[in-house]
Order: C-alpha cells, then sequence, then structure tokens
C-alpha cells in the first residue's frame, strides 16, 4: 500500500532540499519516521513501525508550504503593517533585572525571565527550551522545563542545528499550560499544527522565540576542533555557544582539561562553509510569529554599555501587557523604542532576509511558497545577491573546508571578521537603499 504523506513530504521536501530540519515531521509521526545524520544535516527516514505516516507530518512542515499572511491573520486577526518585523504591538531595549538571569542568557537573559515570571505567576507550568549537555555533553536537546533552575540551564543560544519538534510525540500527554521556545521555522510549524487543531501543541500557551539570521551545521564545532588538533567531538565535556561577558564567546572545554575558545565574531568566519541551506531560503528573520520575540541590540547605545542588551518585539495586547508587568515588578529593564530603530539594529540581516531570500528562492528549482515577495528588488541588490551565492559555493567544496582547518586560528578569525567589515562597508548602501520602502504583495497559493 502506498504511503500517500510520506511519499509527499520526500518529493516535495526532502528531495528538493527544502527541509529546514524543524522536527515536525518526527514529532507528531508516530514513530514512523526518524532522524538521520549525514555530515550534520539531521533528515527524515523512514522507520521500519507499520502503519501510514500521518498526514500532519506532511501538513505541519513549514518548508514547502507556510504561507505568511495566512497564519499571520490566524495568530493575530490581521496582516502587518510592516513585513519587514511582522505584526509588531509594541517594540523595547532591556535585559533581565536578575543579574544572575542576565549573565547567564546569550545577550540580556529576557527570554530566561519571562519564561520564570510566567512559570511563578503560574501562567504556565513549563516550558519547551533547548538545553546543552543534558545527556550528551555537546548535544543540545528540546526538553519541558518545570523550574526556575531548569530553565537556567536552558539560557544560552544554540548555533547548531537541533530538531526541537521532536518533542512534540511526548506534548500530547504532558500537562498544560506551557511555553515554547523556537526558531522562526519552528514556531511557523508549531502555528500550523494549531490551525490544524493537532493534539501535541493544544497545552502550548504561549510563544517566545529568537531573532535568527544564519544557522550552521554541527559539523562547523567539528571543523573547529580539527583546527586544533581535535579528532572527535566525543572528546568535548562541555559545550557553550556564548559563554561570558557579552557579546561572548565559543567555549569548549576538553577531557584533558584544555578549553578552546573563540571570540563570537571570530568564531562567525565558519559560517560561509557550513551555512544551512535553510537559513538561505527562510525570509523571517525576527520570529514573526511568537507573542514575543528577541535578539541582540546591536547599536553603539547599547553596545557600549557592555553587559547585555536584548530587543525585544512584543506581538499581541497579551504579550505587551505581560512586559510591563514585568517592569513594574522590576523583573525586566525596559525602555521603549520606536520600531525603525528596533530594525535599524539589525539592517543588513533583514536585507539578507527580506530581499536576499526572495532572490534566492528564485534560483531554486523548486521555491517555497510563503505567501508574498516583494513588488521590486533592485538590479543592483541582485547583483550583491549573486556575488554572496559565489562566495558561499566556494565555502562550500571540501578543499575550502580542509584549507581553512590547516591556517592558523589566530589568523582565521581576526582576517574574517575584518572581510566582514570591509564587505558590509561596500554593500551599505545596496543593501541598506530602500529597504524600508520595500513595498510587499500577498501572492495567490502556487
Amino acid at each position: 500500500m502506498a504511503d500517500q504523506w510520506w511519499d509527499q513530504l520526500r518529493r516535495d521536501v526532502i528531495d528538493c532540499n527544502l527541509c529546514t530540519q524543524c522536527g515536525s515531521c518526527v514529532g507528531v509521526s508516530q514513530q514512523t519516521l526518524a532522524f538521520k545524520e549525514d555530515h550534520g544535516i539531521m533528515l527524515p527516514i523512514r522507520t521500519e513501525k507499520s502503519g501510514q505516516v500521518p498526514e500532519a507530518s506532511y501538513r505541519g512542515c513549514p518548508a514547502r508550504v507556510c504561507r505568511y499572511p495566512d497564519l499571520n491573520r490566524f495568530v493575530f486577526g490581521k496582516l502587518p503593517r510592516n513585513w519587514l518585523s511582522g505584526v509588531v504591538e509594541g517594540s523595547f531595549v532591556g535585559h533581565a533585572a536578575d543579574e544572575s538571569v542576565r549573565r547567564a542568557g546569550a545577550s540580556g537573559g529576557v527570554i530566561s525571565a519571562i519564561l520564570i515570571h510566567l512559570l511563578e505567576t503560574k501562567q504556565i507550568v513549563g516550558a519547551v527550551c533547548l538545553q546543552v549537555g543534558k545527556t550528551v555533553p555537546y548535544r543540545a536537546e528540546p526538553v519541558i522545563a518545570r523550574t526556575k533552575e531548569e530553565i537556567l540551564r536552558c539560557a544560552q543560544s544554540v548555533y547548531s542545528v537541533t530538531p526541537v519538534n521532536t518533542i512534540l510525540e511526548t506534548l500530547e500527554k504532558e500537562e498544560g499550560p506551557l511555553a515554547y521556545v523556537g526558531l522562526p521555522d519552528q514556531v511557523a510549524s508549531i502555528r500550523k499544527l494549531q490551525q490544524l487543531k493537532h493534539p501535541s501543541v493544544r497545552n502550548i500557551a504561549f510563544i517566545l522565540g529568537p531573532y535568527m539570521g544564519t544557522q550552521m551545521t554541527f559539523d562547523a564545532i567539528r571543523s573547529f576542533l580539527r583546527s586544533h588538533g581535535i579528532l572527535s567531538e566525543e572528546e568535548i565535556t562541555r559545550l557553550k555557544y556564548r559563554a561570558g561577558e557579552w557579546p561572548g564567546h565559543l567555549e569548549i572545554t576538553l577531557k584533558d582539561g584544555r578549553v578552546l575558545t573563540a571570540e563570537k565574531f571570530h568564531y562567525n568566519y565558519l559560517i560561509p562553509f557550513f551555512m544551512t541551506t535553510s537559513s538561505l531560503q527562510l525570509p523571517d528573520f525576527t520570529n514573526e510569529l511568537t507573542d514575543i520575540s528577541v535578539g541582540d541590540a546591536w547599536s553603539p547605545k547599547y553596545e557600549s554599555r557592555r553587559g547585555g542588551y536584548s530587543v525585544i518585539l512584543a506581538r499581541s495586547a497579551r504579550a505587551t501587557q505581560v512586559l510591563k508587568d514585568m517592569r513594574a515588578q522590576n523583573l525586566l529593564t525596559l525602555e521603549d523604542v520606536h520600531l525603525d530603530e528596533a530594525l535599524a539594529m539589525h539592517g543588513h540581516m533583514l536585507d539578507f532576509k527580506k530581499r536576499g531570500s526572495f532572490i534566492r528562492m528564485r534560483w531554486k528549482p523548486v521555491a517555497p511558497d510563503y505567501g508574498y515577495r516583494p513588488t521590486s528588488i533592485s538590479p543592483a541588490r541582485v547583483f550583491v545577491e549573486w556575488c554572496l551565492r559565489a562566495f558561499f559555493a566556494v565555502g562550500s567544496l571540501r578543499i575550502s573546508r580542509w584549507t581553512v582547518e590547516h591556517l592558523p586560528m589566530g589568523l582565521v578569525g581576526p582576517a574574517f571578521n575584518l572581510l566582514r567589515k570591509i564587505w558590509k562597508g561596500m554593500t551599505k548602501t545596496t543593501k541598506r537603499k530602500g529597504l524600508r520602502e520595500t513595498e510587499f504583495e500577498v501572492c495567490s497559493p502556487r
């Protein structure tokens, strides 16, 4: 007997290289699907369990069809006034007032502080988060954090692909209400499943998430280790992607006691070599379908203060009230900022997503359907994207990866950071020109 939904998932998503590894297809598959790693990339495979793959494994996938206009109407009851940000009811910059929570986070500890507040005020009984090192020192895995201590163990960003939504397999049986923390594609899948009224998401009452620009496969960590003469990730006893003072640094502790480190902007040299294809195709940078989304406050005004500041977008009246309640109770240090100021902190990445993604989709044999698109993009901006395409193509070559692993580490990181700054300076005018004025149109389903 034909396995209809597995055949469609394989044909429309996996074989077209569109899978984002969000984990939903496996999480709602009733164990008919599993993940298999191939060079750092997690891809769904059919298990030997008898029976059909459930329809939700296909319908809940955010990779092939994920129409943001429809999802915005479902979640917020309206379309965004600004497609660069999605629906926004309030924009802020701030950090957790509790310094221990603030320091534990990747920037300002805001998501951790909100989860703790929701838990302590009994608005939730737990939160779906990622925890690094729970069972394997170098792996992140989804957990349900039910105490402040468990939430803080899930603080910090994770920069390797992790299929969070595999946890949906157990959520149907868990007590709620729950909060959920995920990346844009993972959140979009949760919203699609909520549309479908799938039982695995019925207890998710509050959704938060970080901004997401680019993401790497775990092979980036393996490459970093090889650059230091370490041939296996099994030598890792602890892994932190953003340890120490904001903006943080990669920190890997080994069994022999050595600690390998790289500044955040130096470690980013691995992005062109190990960036995921989903990073290139997803147009959602600010996590538009969350209740609250959070990013680093990249602005000289806040960077000079040190300590870690976050830009925070509240997307509903309820979310805005939660933030204001926390400010009134001195749980969050918050200042209101205009949305234009909040978006200016990430102009480069907004352009990479809101124009670059749609250019890159033109080059795909099969393109995702996000339900909207820019009405026009200048030839100069398309030329910039061709340059990036060539750069990423060279970075994906085995010889390029081998070469960078054999260059002195003290040279590679600083050199990449310098080249990044030069590139941003050269393309700033083209990439920023007209970005704020970009018009978008809602498209008919394909």
